[in-house]
């Protein structure tokens, strides 16, 4: 720790850390070997490859130069979503049915949110995992996530959906917070008054330069809210709960991703959160060298983002518009033949419910169903029931990959030719794609019944950037280099080896070994007991 951490901040985490730990008391049985995991969401790899060798990161630049680290890149598996990412980080759940962070639910009937929090309640209650198998289980905690995973405070978005049993944590969300702020009352306030009026300043310049301000109250309220408020008080619970001893941490930044979105994973706005993250980080390292037994720290990235090139500007039309309605061009004879792979195509499929086709627009990628039974369609019935919308989607210029079910497997559609996950090294892809990640999809999509029938991703435009289908300007979930390409940071005398990761279930198990086989339970409070367990 003293190679990369300053006099002055070292100081600090010792006055902070007797500060606090007089007035917290510690967990009785803490773990010898604790952890805690910095999750940087959709942080692409290049950013920090470049904050690292420029040092506009200074203390993450610092802490890989020094050695005293380990940097090596990660692959996670596809879809390159944050809910697929964490089902497998945190449950080690290879296969979770998890699409994107928004598709339609053949089980529940409608679409859903990964941010609305009776949807996330609802899609972790069905991931199958088992009981004491969570990275968090047996008294971790959990800031920003979407799946509660075990951990035994509420600060995730699936345990929002009851406001009883927030309202139950939250004296125990609050301990210690007001002994280890950092800044006084009045001198926060101040910072998040000058910070809020900065926010909708700029909120308000780009909606006019852009005549359009669809997302921009929303965006708003994250700014403020989330990404200040919310932060900070993750931050500092992170802190505080090193002190204690909570035995295993997760903690999510999500500032970047939700700047990205909005303004582009390139813009000045995205980032500055880089270079004000880098602060957080040195404290939070300063902290964990100080605190008994200290903490071992792992960075992760689970995705990236690409500047997304909304499709409703390029054409003045909706994806759903440009499927659905109008002349459709003819399916070419040999995309048939390959779809039906050697299978007559039956006189009649029998009477079909009747079903109105949802389009889920999310990011770059999109999901089209054109039933809304539990069965997902495969390419035989897709090919006598809905040619038409095929022919369209195959044969538009901003559409690069048609993805979809052929039997028990999986193929894509690529400028004219069908490619199974086998046939992906041969397919003309743009170079923008990963043939690696859109082989994997395409062995994913079979276990994913709630995917659409159609998966569609907008054609790479140039370097770092594809077509979107949704109204955002930077996207992922696709299946380019930048999306799915990853890193995992950690320490070197860590006594796992975190490098050649192909999938982020090995990257819990490889975790799970070192921080929950043979590790001691944690003991608490009857009261802490019946909180913990308020569901």
């Amino acid at each position: 720790m003293n190679e990369v951490i300053i006099p002055q901040l070292r100081a600090w985490a010792r006055e902070y850390v007797g500060r606090v730990g007089s007035k917290v008391a510690p967990l009785s049985n803490s773990r010898r070997r604790k952890l805690l995991v910095v999750h940087l969401d959709g942080v692409p790899k290049v950013h920090l490859e470049a904050a690292i060798r420029t040092g506009q990161m200074p203390f993450f630049s610092k802490l890989v130069r020094s050695g005293s680290y380990h940097l090596d890149d990660a692959f996670w598996g596809s879809p390159a979503s944050t809910p697929f990412f964490q089902a497998g980080l945190l449950y080690g759940l290879r296969h979770p049915n998890l699409p994107a962070y928004s598709w339609f639910d053949r089980e529940l009937g409608r679409k859903v949110q990964m941010n609305t929090p009776a949807d996330a309640l609802a899609v972790e209650s069905r991931l199958g995992r088992r009981a004491g198998s969570s990275l968090l289980s047996g008294g971790g905690h959990t800031y920003f996530s979407l799946f509660q995973a075990e951990a035994n405070n509420r600060l995730c978005m699936s345990s929002l959906a009851s406001l009883k049993v927030m309202a139950r944590g939250l004296k125990h969300e609050f301990d210690g917070i007001l002994v280890a702020r950092t800044q006084t009352p009045l001198s926060y306030l101040r910072t998040l008054s000058r910070d809020a009026w900065h926010c909708a300043s700029e909120v308000y310049r780009w909606g006019r330069s852009l005549k359009d301000w669809r997302h921009e109250r929303g965006f708003l309220i994250s700014r403020v809210f989330l990404q200040r408020l919310g932060w900070s008080f993750a931050h500092t619970k992170a802190l505080v709960d090193m002190v204690r001893g909570v035995p295993s941490i997760y903690l999510v930044f999500g500032n970047y991703d939700e700047v990205a979105h909005r303004r582009g994973p390139n813009s000045e706005l995205a980032l500055a959160e880089l270079r004000r993250l880098d602060a957080y980080l040195a404290e939070l390292h300063a902290v964990a060298g100080t605190v008994e037994s200290g903490y071992d720290i792992v960075y992760v990235t689970d995705h990236g983002h690409v500047d997304s090139h909304a499709i409703e500007q390029r054409t003045g039309q909706r994806l759903e518009e440009l499927l659905l309605k109008g002349e459709a061009p003819p399916l070419s004879e040999d995309v048939v033949r390959a779809l039906l792979d050697g299978r007559p195509l039956p006189a009649s499929l029998g009477p079909q419910p009747p079903s109105v086709p949802v389009v889920i627009e999310s990011g770059n990628f999109s999901h089209v169903y054109l039933t809304r039974a539990l069965k997902p369609l495969e390419a035989v019935e897709l090919v006598k029931l809905h040619p038409e919308v095929i022919a369209r989607a195959t044969r538009h210029k901003d559409i690069g990959i048609v993805a979809m079910r052929r039997g028990d497997s999986a193929v894509a559609i690529i400028d004219g030719g069908v490619y199974g996950p086998e046939d992906i090294d041969s397919a003309p892809l743009a170079s923008e794609f990963s043939k690696r990640a859109v082989a994997d999809f395409l062995r994913e999509l079979p276990h994913m019944p709630t995917a659409g029938d159609l998966v569609l991703y907008g054609q790479a435009v140039k370097q770092g950037g594809t077509v979107g289908f949704a109204w955002e300007f930077g996207s992922h979930g696709g299946l380019t280099r930048t999306e799915t390409s990853s890193i995992v940071c950690w320490p070197r005398d860590l006594p796992a080896d975190l490098s050649g990761l192909s999938h982020v279930t090995q990257l819990h198990e490889r975790l799970s070994e070192v921080y929950r086989e043979g590790a001691r339970p944690v003991l608490y409070t009857p009261e802490e007991t019946r909180w913990a367990e308020a569901t």
